[in-house]
């Protein structure tokens, strides 16, 4: 009798296999590029509009509130959507957000190089800055789930690199443009040049991105967004607006609304939370040392830094005569100096950990005290080569630190609250950058008066920059706080 045949084998499920949750992808470095355009992207439309401004004017009868609701559109929709953007990304799917974040960022910059008139112009940036938020976030969070830990060190400081670059770059690049006049479309192709970018991302995002989700974000929290939204409104309009306004009743109003409306929305994730609901911003973030401490750092440094260019760029050109071309070359030393250290941060980091900062900020410091020294010692005779070997250090320690610092903050978060580590971390990012402009740069124009005489930016300028001294003082000291040797060091 024969015996009864074997059952057959069942054969493996057809579709994509599932990889082992200790096997990085292969593809994870081409995914980096991708990612990488994109934020380039969105880093350098916040910065190539400032020198297209008298163009922008010329060409479309725009008044000067309409020129600076040009660039507060894109930096307010922007910063206050960026945690919603993060959050939408837990729940959708990261790639899926920054595939449509891609697609509408490309089609707002089609409108804003098509716009015939202010206003549509206006409305085009803000559609650019809530796009920007949908995809921005996404950014970080692919980056924190597709890089195991002990790799994430080298990936964030990549993208400290390209953020850097990308805000030196928009007035470089801003200023070719426009110079060029191509076809005679004057300012039009600062935006249009986004088009064949956006279009080669979102295909390469198509092939490279793998999906990814969290599993503890289920709907979207749409009373913290709105308590959000409303809080960084009050925040940011008055930062934005307010120092060109002459800081009227309604800007310190707004600013005053701003705290209490914080604690209600503290109070409302708390709640929600403990009713086991999905908030908008996970609160068990601030409870690791290396995240809450790496934020207020950051806090510090990102307000510094904003304000560096925009004071030193004024001087420059107001206080010395230098012309815009100068102005541009003299801080090509800072790119240099910073392009340079930021890629070398990622090989010294596995040895210095987060003192890598602590060193950058000290370098730093001692690049704004001999720009301080030089200034009043040489005046009105100051040259590019005078300031070269000062840029040189300033940029090497910004180097050290934008990268690293990115790094340190999300270091030990876990991939299920990646989308909401990054929404708050870069939403701190442009909080920091509006709030250091507007306060430092206010410091800085009180200082001069309605004096013109070199001595007098000189004295503006000592003023304004103690407080950036101050600020990078912090830092240094903060990062003493953070393990040498942060979690990052742990190879799976």
């Amino acid at each position: 009798m024969k015996s009864p045949p074997s059952p057959p084998v069942p054969s493996a499920p057809a579709g994509p296999q599932v990889r082992p949750p200790d096997v990085p992808d292969p593809g994870r470095w081409k995914a980096l590029a991708v990612v990488l355009a994109a934020a380039f992207l969105v880093g350098l439309d916040f910065f190539v509009v400032n020198v297209s401004i008298p163009s922008i004017r010329a060409t479309l009868h725009a008044t000067f509130a309409e020129v600076q609701l040009v660039i507060a559109s894109y930096g307010l929709t922007y910063a206050v959507l960026l945690i919603s953007g993060g959050r939408l990304g837990d729940i959708y799917g990261r790639k899926r957000m920054f595939m449509w974040g891609v697609v509408a960022f490309t089609l707002a910059s089609l409108l804003c190089g098509l716009a015939p008139s202010p206003i549509f112009l206006i409305a085009a940036r803000a559609v650019q800055g809530v796009s920007g938020a949908m995809l921005f976030p996404q950014v970080l969070s692919i980056m924190q789930i597709t890089f195991p830990q002990n790799e994430r060190a080298k990936a964030f400081g990549l993208f400290g690199t390209v953020i850097g670059t990308s805000s030196f770059s928009g007035n470089v690049l801003g200023g070719i443009l426009v110079s060029a006049d191509f076809f005679g479309l004057s300012w039009r192709p600062i935006f249009l040049i986004n088009l064949p970018i956006g279009l080669l991302t979102v295909l390469a995002a198509a092939r490279f991105l793998k999906e990814s989700r969290s599993p503890k974000a289920r709907r979207l929290d749409l009373a913290g967004v709105a308590l959000m939204t409303l809080a960084l409104t009050l925040l940011l309009y008055p930062l934005i607006q307010g120092r060109e306004a002459g800081w009227p009743p309604w800007a310190f109003a707004c600013l005053a609304a701003f705290l209490p409306v914080m604690v209600i929305f503290v109070k409302y994730e708390q709640r929600v939370t403990a009713s086991g609901g999905s908030p908008l911003v996970e609160l068990d973030l601030f409870h690791d040392p290396a995240f809450f401490t790496g934020l207020f750092s950051g806090v510090c440094f990102f307000s510094g830094a904003a304000a560096f260019f925009l004071i030193f760029t004024i001087f420059l050109q107001n206080g010395i005569g230098y012309s815009p071309r100068e102005a541009g070359l003299t801080l090509a030393w800072f790119a240099i100096a910073f392009l340079g250290s930021s890629l070398a941060s990622m090989r010294v980091q596995p040895r210095l950990g987060s003192r890598i900062i602590s060193l950058g900020a000290a370098l730093m410091m001692i690049g704004l005290s001999c720009l301080l020294w030089r200034t009043a010692s040489s005046g009105a005779a100051l040259t590019g080569l005078n300031l070269a070997p000062i840029l040189l250090v300033y940029g090497t320690g910004q180097g050290f630190v934008m990268p690293t610092l990115i790094s340190t903050i999300l270091i030990n978060i876990k991939g299920h609250d990646a989308g909401s580590a990054a929404g708050v971390l870069s939403t701190v990012q442009q909080v920091s950058f509006a709030t250091g402009v507007a306060v430092i740069g206010t410091v800085f124009f009180s200082a001069l008066g309605s004096l013109t005489s070199v001595d007098a930016f000189v004295h503006a300028l000592r003023v304004a920059f103690s407080v950036n001294i101050s600020l990078l003082a912090v830092t240094f000291l903060l990062m003493f706080k953070i393990p040498r040797f942060p979690a990052r060091e742990v190879h799976h």
